[in-house]
């Protein structure tokens, strides 16, 4: 393979080289996919197919502990969809349970789960681990928003400032991006609150429509009615010859 100098190369080259369906299981071809992976880092850009992860699984004496740590990050980045799972299940669980993949894992079920006050105590303990992942908070705070985008019909900026781990002059910029609208404080409010107003528009009401009658389902309800005898227990001929 000729020797590649820049990003729009190394992605012409890997398009070229995926239509072969061996392309990720070569491990003469790991250069390219690691040189590749440092772009996704640096370029902050994102390619799920180009990852070294299903490589590592038919040649695991080539796992590298950091690249695995990079993709598990890079996955993060995509949630709400389900990137992080997929790589997480190509990785043998005893590395799973060894540093630093252990702490990624534990940060990503954290935000999995909706204990994001837990996740950002958690992420601050171990900046370390995420190390150089451009724009990590911002998509971590965007799949909060997400969250909270379909789940609540209002929320107190006192919360809101704590899920997402944000001063209150940060808060404006992101009700605005989020078209999200300050609510009019009332007499007997001791909180500000915010109106989520995309929750209206996210949660449509569904009419479901019964295809089957009433009367249809008794006439067959009526079809499978036992008779009276099973309802009694049915002792054997020979029994009650004996008792009689």
């Amino acid at each position: 393979m000729p020797p590649i100098d820049s990003k729009e190369q190394l992605h012409a080259q890997l398009q070229v080289n995926f239509r072969f369906y061996c392309f990720s299981y070569n491990p003469d071809h790991l250069p390219e996919l690691e040189k590749h992976l440092a772009w996704q880092v640096t370029e902050n850009d994102y390619d799920f197919e180009a990852n070294l992860i299903m490589l590592y699984q038919f040649c695991p004496d080539l796992f590298d502990v950091d690249a695995a740590r990079l993709i598990l990050l890079k996955g993060i980045t995509k949630l709400p969809f389900a990137d992080f799972l997929q790589y997480k299940y190509l990785i043998q669980t005893d590395r799973l349970n060894e540093e630093p993949l252990s702490t990624i894992v534990h940060l990503e079920t954290l935000l999995e789960t909706c204990k994001f006050q837990e996740f950002w105590k958690t992420y601050k303990e171990n900046k370390a681990v995420v190390g150089n992942i451009p724009d990590f908070d911002i998509s971590v705070r965007s799949y909060i928003c997400y969250v909270i985008d379909t789940t609540y019909q209002r929320i107190s900026k006192g919360l809101l400032m704590s899920l997402l781990d944000m001063k209150a002059e940060e808060l404006p910029k992101v009700i605005e991006t989020r078209r999200w609208k300050l609510m009019p404080k009332e007499e007997g409010d001791t909180e500000e609150w915010i109106s989520i107003t995309n929750h209206e528009a996210s949660v449509k009401s569904t009419n479901i429509k019964e295809k089957v009658t009433f009367e249809a389902m008794a006439r067959s309800a009526q079809a499978f009615k036992p008779s009276v005898g099973h309802f009694f227990i049915q002792v054997p001929k020979k029994l009650r010859s004996k008792k009689m």
